[in-house]
């Protein structure tokens, strides 16, 4: 091929970069859902922090807190304080109570305190909740009455192969049953919810939906559709295509808003108008009463407060969703802006060319704001950012070639080893420093599930969930319950910190008792049927201190409050360390010698990364 035919042929940046607009498009299409589907599933929670949702003034929280323990004789809340609770909120006027209890034991009818929550059941229209099980003892009660428009197609993860319900005394008095499990996504957050549970041939549904339906006084829903959707009188509520809804999670300023101490319920000092023809959650934010889990808004978030977000996104009409045509449509605006930028990057400075991407991307945000501010919609600005900044690399990176090409001829005897260019950036911009962090004393614990990839490779994912669903309620409990932190989930294993982000005293005691009661936890939880069948593996413990550099980091509206330092990362190893050393806790030298604790030396030891060190575990043969 002759010079002036390979001119014609040239591969120009506009032509590069409408080609990638198209290929990213077509991939952005097939293929967004899955690979972006972590840092989609973020945006999406920021985003619904971001933008204000609806509140509906007719829903309270009345929370067994710790005030309310300590306002009861003995300081303990039995089902006779539960039975002064109902009455109380009936004497007020509440319109529908909805119960995040289940009250499934010690069900004889002439046990304190049954017989009076049995009748305070009857004194006001109550919904309870059941959980989960592997077996079906007892069948919910009352079935909530529900209607099918055909065609109609029941997702998959709606049944269940058995459920744990309240006594059915109780039962008897309530107004309904209803599904009040929670099940996390991938990272454990709850974000969404089952819109039902099928138990042989009748349908529950989720808690928040048939106390909202009771307190707006709707007739029987209607389910349709494939995917389904949900009809309550004139409201029409799509699901996604596993059944399930999204809701809003409330911050801790909204929660703190509609939440009543049930002390102040029974002192009668919370004024009836905040109760009067209301709908009531009753729940607890202590890790012994409630099951904290993780959301969008707060790492750990009592379920009751869930349920009253999810109730507030059918009573407020506003469900955050993904509509079925917004692949195509973002796919489309994605080749759209993608040849702009091409074409703006073709014919610009790559300075200027990254600085109109990166308004371009804050457009692009502020867009999704903007549409789901107004409709709902979850626009997925992630993939579409990505999108965009792959057009404009591969534009500038030609365009940049092709600058360089046609300078060579003019700078050829004046060429250094390194760029005029290249050094003209690092001396006008030589790079900001990082905002440094704080620098504190921080103990890290770090656990892992023994066998985990094989236990993964025998269950299916439902199975494999719901186990998880358990273990890291209780866990995580326990690490709030000893004052730690958990820094996140990654898979089988907990990242907790100690000490961070607030002062903690004798933080290296607290996290050597803490991974005891996850020890105990563990061991006590690998004996129950559900775990023990699936040959569950034990719990390895990591725990060192030391300094560390904590504060928040990230990029794209995303932050993360985190630690950095060799205490950090040796915590990680000692949990490892158990392997070789047949433990179930590993204390590291510097944890060991500020702690008050009785530990058993495990001789010296060499650690992957680190020297030599004298390793430790807990003196109480039982707790390792």
């Amino acid at each position: 091929m002759t010079a002036q035919s390979r001119r014609r042929f040239r591969f120009t940046p506009l032509a590069g970069g409408i080609l990638t607009s198209l290929v990213v498009a077509l991939a952005l299409y097939f293929y967004a859902e899955p690979v972006f589907e972590t840092q989609r599933e973020l945006f999406f929670d920021s985003l619904t922090q971001w933008v204000p949702s609806p509140q509906s003034p007719d829903i309270v929280v009345v929370d067994i807190d710790r005030a309310a323990y300590q306002s009861r004789p003995g300081g303990d809340w039995d089902r006779a304080a539960t039975a002064e609770l109902l009455s109380a909120l009936s004497d007020a006027g509440a319109k529908v109570v909805a119960v995040d209890f289940v009250f499934s034991s010690d069900c004889a009818a002439d046990l304190p305190g049954n017989g009076p929550l049995s009748q305070a059941l009857s004194k006001v229209p109550v919904v309870l909740g059941f959980l989960i099980a592997d077996t079906l003892q007892e069948r919910p009660r009352p079935v909530p009455p529900l209607a099918l428009s055909r065609p109609f197609a029941a997702p998959e993860l709606w049944f269940l192969d058995g459920a744990e319900t309240s006594c059915p005394g109780f039962m008897d008095r309530a107004k309904a049953a209803a599904a009040s499990f929670l099940v996390g996504d991938e990272d454990a957050r709850i974000r969404r919810v089952q819109a039902f549970a099928v138990l042989g041939e009748e349908a529950f549904p989720t808690l928040g939906i048939e106390a909202t339906r009771l307190m707006v006084g709707a007739g029987t829903p209607i389910l349709g559709g494939d995917p389904a959707w949900l009809r309550l009188d004139h409201q029409v509520v799509t699901l996604d295509d596993t059944g399930s809804l999204r809701f809003v999670a409330s911050d801790p300023e909204r929660i703190a808003a509609r939440t009543i101490s049930a002390a102040d319920i029974l002192a009668r000092t919370a004024g009836k108008d905040r109760l009067s023809g209301k709908l009531v959650f009753v729940g607890s934010s202590l890790p012994n009463l409630g099951g904290l889990r993780p959301s969008a808004s707060m790492p750990l978030e009592p379920s009751v407060q869930i349920h009253a977000d999810i109730a507030n996104a059918i009573a407020t009409g506003f469900v955050p969703r993904r509509d079925a045509r917004l692949p195509v449509i973002e796919a489309l605006f994605s080749l759209a802006a993608g040849i702009a930028a091409a074409y703006g990057a073709a014919r610009l400075r790559p300075m200027t060319s990254a600085t109109l991407g990166i308004i371009a991307v804050a457009a692009v945000v502020a867009a999704t704001m903007a549409i789901y501010r107004t409709s709902g919609w979850l626009v997925d600005a992630v993939s579409i950012s990505v999108a965009l900044a792959a057009v404009l690399a591969v534009t500038s990176t030609l365009q940049f070639a092709h600058i360089r090409r046609a300078e060579a001829t003019a700078r050829e005897k004046f060429s250094q080893y390194l760029p005029q260019s290249v050094v003209a950036r690092y001396i006008d911009n030589p790079g900001a420093e990082r905002v440094a962090g704080e620098e504190r004393a921080v103990t890290a614990l770090f656990t892992d599930i023994e066998s985990f990839s094989t236990l993964s490779q025998k269950l299916g994912p439902r199975d494999l969930i719901t186990l998880l669903d358990i273990y890291f309620t209780e866990v995580n409990a326990l690490v709030a319950h000893y004052g730690g932190m958990v820094d996140k989930v990654v898979g089988d294993a907990v990242h907790a910190f100690f000490n961070a982000p607030e002062d903690l005293a004798d933080h290296v005691d607290k996290a050597i008792e803490c991974a005891k009661a996850i020890h105990a936890l563990t061991e006590e939880m690998r004996r129950r049927p559900q775990f023990a069948m699936r040959d569950f593996g034990r719990t390895r413990i990591g725990i060192e201190t030391g300094q560390a550099v904590v504060g928040e980091v990230g990029a794209g509206g995303k932050l993360d409050y985190t630690a950095h330092g060799d205490a950090i990362n040796l915590a990680a190893r000692l949990q490892e360390a158990n392997k070789f050393l047949g433990t179930a806790i590993c204390v590291g030298p510097a944890a060991a010698a500020q702690s008050k604790q009785h530990l058993r030396s495990l001789g010296s030891h060499e650690i992957r990364g680190f020297a030599p060190m004298e390793l430790f575990t807990v003196a109480d043969p039982e707790q390792v």
